[in-house]
């Protein structure tokens, strides 16, 4: 859309000629106009129940979405389902535990036989456990997080392409990452380090986000990917584990969920020829 605008005729006092016309400026339309296109879609988004992927359900059934919210914690996605009133879509929860692999193809599989198929998935379960990985009898704990923030992560994006290339739809895949997807957090000497597996369980979906890219160029979809990595955001499960282990966490600047929804409608309503790849976001005053 371009609006093109003059300033009017500009003659000087002795009649010189009119200034030429501005050029044209383009001008974006407004955020609810661009999520027009996602009306009536339906998007999957996992880890609904917590604070970030509550958020981000909340924006797409607003924006007239169907939301399947996969989750293991029915309770919790009905009651953010009662939050919701005169809204344009609605928002189903299906049981699933995105570690196993029956599952996810159980729910994609429900999914594609209530609405049709899958064109926007939200990859936001994740988990942080406390141990190290030094730590004796840690073995399950390490499973547990590469097995939520990786495998159920690939698992979830195959379903979904499957879906979108079967059905030549130019979906989006956003991977909820983090700011430790990019950087280490560094410990004060003496202190308990707070990573674990749970960085390298990070920076492995900024490897797979870019693998997933090239893949679609391969299959020839058209679907866009982005991974949208956060700093501490209040109310998510990396604020909420490390205030708990470090007092200084509680008193460092924080983003709101809604921020990353935020950023998750921008990503998805660039045009059409246009692709974030990566978008990092940090409150203001973030030290990490």
């Amino acid at each position: 859309m371009a609006a093109n605008g003059s300033n009017g005729s500009a003659s000087g006092a002795g009649g010189g000629d009119a200034a030429p016309a501005p050029p044209a400026i383009s001008v974006r339309l407004d955020i609810v106009e661009r999520m027009k296109r996602w009306e009536g879609k339906v998007a999957v988004v996992t880890g609904a129940s917590g604070a970030i992927g509550g958020a981000i359900a909340k924006e797409l059934v607003r924006a007239g979405m169907i939301v399947c919210a996969l989750s293991r914690r029915r309770d919790k996605v009905e009651k953010l389902r009662a939050s919701l009133f005169d809204v344009a879509g609605n928002l189903n929860c299906v049981e699933c535990d995105i570690t196993e692999e029956d599952d996810v193809k159980q729910a994609f599989g429900w999914i594609e036989s209530a609405y049709g198929g899958v064109d926007m998935l939200v990859n936001n379960a994740g988990v942080i456990t406390k141990c190290l990985l030094t730590e004796k009898n840690n073995t399950r704990d390490l499973y547990t997080t590469m097995e939520t923030n990786i495998i159920g992560l690939c698992l979830c994006t195959r379903e979904a392409v499957k879906s979108m290339k079967a059905r030549d739809v130019k979906g989006h895949i956003i991977n909820v990452n983090s700011i430790f997807g990019h950087k280490v957090h560094q410990a004060v000497p003496g202190t308990r380090p707070l990573n674990g597996m749970y960085p390298a369980s990070k920076f492995a979906v900024t490897a797979i986000t870019e693998c997933i890219r090239q893949e679609l160029i391969y299959l020839d979809t058209g679907c866009k990917v982005t991974s949208i990595s956060p700093g501490l955001v209040e109310g998510d499960i990396l604020s909420t584990v490390s205030t708990k282990e470090n007092e200084i966490v509680k008193y460092m600047p924080k983003l709101k969920p809604e921020d990353v929804a935020e950023a998750v409608l921008y990503a998805i309503t660039t045009p059409e020829n246009v692709q974030i790849n990566e978008l990092i976001i940090k409150p203001m005053g973030e030290f990490l």
